[in-house]
């Protein structure tokens, strides 16, 4: 899966290289549609699995301090996570919360940020008669390729803490969908 990619952001790049500057600040809203894959920490109960995730993002929203470049609302879904050497069934963590990204601007079709947030993660076990909802905090890099004006190829790691058991690293790709200009 790795290979694949990999493959295709080459062929991507190869195929759009001719492309002006990014700039997220040419419209003002987007989403973006992420899927990649979460590895906890060894000291986490639970095993590595996949990972989805919906973001809205605010590119203009009237802030200009601190060189900040957008307000983006995260939905992220871990389905069915496995528990390390258990029997103790799978566990399902939705996250929601704001983040904060801070674009690093250049002249290249490749945009990097910074990103950093907050919010509630709600934990369910049906074997285990579990659900709560915790709070969790996040930290990461990422990049944007711009395919077009409107459409960008996006990759991101992230750190993610909830509790010492339910910390972990989640590396995701997708696409980003700009509007309303």
């Amino acid at each position: 899966m790795k290979k694949f990619y990999l493959s295709s952001l080459l062929a991507t790049f190869l195929v759009t290289s001719n492309l002006n500057a990014a700039d997220p600040s040419l419209y003002p809203s987007s989403v973006t549609l992420m899927g990649g894959y979460t590895i906890f920490s060894q000291k986490s109960t639970l095993n590595n699995n996949k990972y989805y995730s919906f973001r809205f993002t605010q590119n203009d929203f009237g802030i200009e301090n601190f060189g900040l470049g957008a307000f983006q609302l995260a939905l992220d879904y871990n389905p069915d996570i496995p528990y390390k050497n258990s029997s103790d069934g799978v566990t399902s963590s939705i996250k929601f919360g704001p983040n904060l990204i801070w674009y690093m601007g250049n002249d290249s079709e490749i945009t990097p940020y910074l990103l950093m947030g907050v919010g509630l993660e709600h934990l369910t076990n049906a074997s285990k008669d579990f659900n709560t909802v915790d709070f969790y905090a996040n930290g990461g890099v990422g990049a944007e390729f711009a395919l077009r004006d409107d459409i960008s190829l996006v990759g991101e790691a992230k750190y993610s803490y909830a509790t010492p058991k339910r910390k972990g690293i989640t590396t995701s790709l997708g696409l980003k969908f700009s509007f309303g200009q």
